[in-house]
């Protein structure tokens, strides 16, 4: 069972927040009439959990669709690597002798290790075979295999392109939302507090059943000053 240890709503997590809706919206109707609370109040507390488990189930999906891409990203980024490492091997022991060649298809130096800088030189290579074909020179390999290694940069590209959206989307639309909701419930849940205290004293154990905190009969005071935390 929850415990509620204080009535500083801004600062609940969001496990607490949840517990805190969950009991509420079972509990507020009960005593809407004995407490005077507006219809209004009542009729958020009813579904002020619902709503709130609905913003953490996206924020949750969006996570892991996240993850999911990033994984993705990760194994298109070992095929992609992979076999530019493979063609970069071909031109190197084709063109052992041709410094020029090596030179412009990149594949003198070491691979680097930023993802950035590899996804460079992989273009740069493309590039270099395309220019190589339009001045009409032989085949340095194959344009099968720089077909390939083409399709694989160009998944790794757009799986790249789609995390970027997404994490666009998670920080401009849904997280302001879920944000937003959990400073209104805090409004709401002083409200709320403010109108069981009316009635109620601070130490009276049913304002569990609402989602707050019950002090202690020494305490009782300071509980009051709780409404005024922002």
């Amino acid at each position: 069972m929850a415990v509620f240890n204080d009535n500083y709503f801004t600062n609940d997590s969001y496990a607490k927040r949840s517990e805190r809706l969950k009991i509420l919206k079972n509990y507020i109707d009960y005593w809407s009439t004995s407490l005077s609370i507006p219809r209004s109040l009542v009729d958020w507390g009813l579904h002020a959990y619902d709503k709130w488990e609905k913003a953490l189930k996206i924020a949750e999906s969006k996570k892991s669709r996240s993850n999911e891409f990033y994984q993705e990203q990760r194994d298109a980024d070992e095929k992609t690597f992979k076999y530019y490492l493979k063609c970069k091997r071909l031109v190197k022991s084709t063109y052992s002798q041709e410094k020029n060649v090596l030179r412009s298809f990149g594949v003198d130096s070491k691979f680097p290790r930023n993802r950035a800088d590899k996804i460079a030189v992989a273009d740069k290579f493309i590039r270099a075979y395309q220019n190589h074909m339009q001045n009409k020179k032989e085949q340095a390999i194959p344009q099968d295999f720089v077909d390939k290694l083409i399709k694989l940069l160009n998944n790794s590209l757009q799986i790249a392109e789609k995390i970027e959206k997404l994490k666009k989307e998670k920080t401009e639309k849904n997280t302001a939302i879920q944000i937003e909701l959990f400073k209104e419930d805090a409004r709401k849940l002083r409200s709320l507090y403010s109108w069981a205290l009316m009635t109620w004293e601070p130490d009276n154990a049913y304002l569990f059943q609402l989602g707050f905190a019950v002090k202690s009969s020494k305490n009782k005071d300071s509980s009051e000053d709780e409404q005024d935390e922002e």
